[in-house]
């Protein structure tokens, strides 16, 4: 035997063991077959399944790893379908998903390797094939089916805040200084009369400076104005004493807490019923909205608000007030009397009521005057003075508002030293002295107003009308009947608005009809608002048989360049039949916040 022979028996011998190694361990690593399970009673017996064939798997190849997915080949158009059994380097593999050209195993315990090669089990496709849903249900199933949701704002209950009062006096410091100018320039020569300009420096100031370190905190309330009016003769025409250059609305000096009250100067409101008083007021509660108070002190001068000792007022008030209740009602019963020359003059109860079902409101007020015997005025001991009903309801798009009102003149002896005769009833001249004593009847005048508006998104329209007529008086005694409209058309490309209006009068003296139209501008998130306007008046009088119209060219500008300032210009040019002028008007006011 050459040696070239002998070399390739050795060669052979060396393949035989390596393919005798590979089968031993190849059937090594075949799982081996249960043992059968013992036969059930009455059943028969199971044929043993066959073990696996190569016929029965797929060889695929890893070709891309991806986070805890790998991508293998072939895919569904291989056979490889979802839920098959793929075993890459003795480690299984289940697929969770195919497409035609590649399936996707899950390897996140332990991941192969890209171009490794194995075997996937065959599974039918129709074993793939994923459960069907159930069909979704009607969407009328589902109708009222959560529980509607209360808005917010029905679960709040913010503190009411009436207008008017003391609604600004609910800080330690407010304070508010505002200045006016106006003027009526003519333009069409001395038959418009002459010129007239008035200026005004306000400042109203509520103080309380010692925060509430005494049981009792002390307030500090002043409102006054510097005014001046300018012109030619100014000081000559007519009113004159009623144009003070310094006019004093409020100087008092707060003592109180808990709803007790003592205050001492110059009161703005002496009582609910009442205006201005120089003296003193004191409250007291009553417990569950009742309070009762008492005041008294000196009346100023009526025209132009001096101090004055020549009348004194008193009297005693009844409040109720219940803001947190749902009608938050309010009523004032006041009973006073005042002295003129040492003698008692005015004698009268008067009273106001009034509640806030929701948006909507009705009040009422009246007043009964006692007169003495033998009074100038000739009036009965006891009469009716003034009544009133008023009240506003809003539902939803709509408002409507009404008020009646019938009063009579003042009667007082303090008031008649200051005005005429006939302010106070119809008089009748007597030739023998000269004088003009009331023939004992008074007027009566009655008022009613009606409006009624509608608002729809950025449209709102209104109409109202009034009426103004004498109860008492007859033969010429003068009324009025009026009656607008006006529309509004706000946020057009939001910031433009257009405003209409139109009017109609008729009067004892003239007729009056007119109206105005404009555009409106708001710039800069509000802080600049800029419109123009075009107005028509027609006068007719009935003394005479001519018709007077005017024309007014006119714009406004307000600027609010912080919270606490706020400037309003505005200008009219008027020409017409019988006046021809420059009208300008403006106001500054800051209020800073303390």
């Amino acid at each position: 035997m050459t040696h070239d022979h002998r070399r390739r028996l050795r060669a052979l011998a060396c393949r035989a063991s390596i393919a005798l190694c590979l089968t031993a361990t190849t059937l090594a690593a075949q799982p081996r077959k249960p043992a059968a399970r013992p036969k059930p009673p009455g059943r028969p017996t199971e044929a043993p399944s066959a073990a696996p064939s190569a016929a029965s798997t797929i060889p695929v190849t890893v070709v891309e790893l991806a986070g805890t997915d790998a991508y293998i080949k072939p895919g569904a158009n291989g056979g490889v379908h979802r839920g098959a059994i793929v075993v890459l380097g003795g480690k299984e593999y289940s697929v969770t998903l195919t497409t035609g050209a590649f399936a996707v195993i899950d390897v996140t315990k332990s991941p192969p390797h890209e171009q490794d090669t194995g075997t996937a089990s065959m599974v039918s496709e129709e074993e793939e094939k994923a459960k069907e849903l159930v069909p979704p249900r009607p969407l009328a199933t589902w109708s009222r089916a959560w529980t509607e949701l209360a808005p917010i704002a029905n679960e709040q209950t913010p503190p009411f805040v009436p207008l008017g009062g003391n609604t600004e006096r609910n800080r330690r410091w407010d304070v508010r200084l505002s200045t006016a100018f106006g003027g009526l320039f003519p333009t069409g020569g001395g038959a418009n009369g002459p010129s007239t300009i008035r200026a005004e420096l306000n400042a109203r100031i509520h103080a309380e400076p010692f925060d509430g370190r005494l049981t009792a905190p002390i307030t500090f309330d002043f409102d006054a104005s510097l005014q001046r009016w300018f012109g030619p003769g100014i000081d000559a025409r007519d009113g004159s004493a009623a144009r003070p250059t310094i006019w004093l609305r409020e100087a008092l000096v707060g003592y109180g807490s808990g709803g007790w009250y003592a205050g001492l100067g110059r009161m703005r409101y002496a009582a609910s019923t009442l205006g201005t008083l120089d003296g003193t007021r004191v409250q007291a509660p009553l417990g569950q909205g009742f309070a009762i108070g008492a005041f008294g002190g000196v009346l100023p001068n009526p025209l132009s608000g001096e101090p004055s000792l020549v009348a004194q007022r008193f009297g005693v008030e009844a409040t109720f007030n219940r803001p947190e209740l749902a009608l938050r009602p309010e009523a004032a019963l006041v009973l006073q009397g005042s002295m003129f020359e040492g003698s008692l003059d005015e004698r009268r109860l008067s009273g106001l009521v009034g509640i806030y079902p929701g948006l909507s409101r009705f009040g009422g007020h009246f007043e009964v005057s006692n007169f003495e015997p033998g009074n100038p005025w000739k009036a009965s001991p006891i009469e009716l003075t003034a009544a009133g009903l008023d009240g506003s309801v809003r539902a939803g798009i709509f408002q409507l508002g009404g008020r009646v009102d019938v009063r009579q003149p003042d009667r007082s002896r303090w008031l008649a030293s200051f005005l005429p005769a006939y302010w106070f009833c119809r008089t009748v001249p007597t030739a023998a002295t000269g004088t003009e004593p009331c023939d004992g009847s008074v007027s009566t005048r009655a008022l009613g107003e009606v409006d009624a508006g509608v608002e729809v998104g950025k449209v709102s329209i209104t109409i109202g009308g009034t009426r103004i007529t004498d109860l008492t008086q007859t033969g010429g005694a003068p009324d009025m009947t009026g009656a607008f409209a006006s529309g509004r058309v706000v946020r057009i490309a939001k910031l433009v608005r257009i405003e209409a209006s139109g009017n109609y009068s008729q009067a004892t003296y003239l007729k009056m009809y007119g109206g105005s139209a404009g555009p409106g501008l708001t710039l800069f998130d509000d802080a600049l608002d800029v419109s123009a306007y075009y107005r028509n008046a027609t006068l007719e009088y009935r003394s005479v048989s001519t018709s007077l119209v005017q024309n007014g060219f006119g714009g406004t500008v307000m600027l609010f360049p912080s919270p606490v300032v706020i400037f309003t210009l505005q200008s009219e040019a008027i020409t017409g039949s019988d006046a021809n002028a420059l009208l300008v008007f403006g106001t500054m006011m800051w209020r800073p916040r303390l």
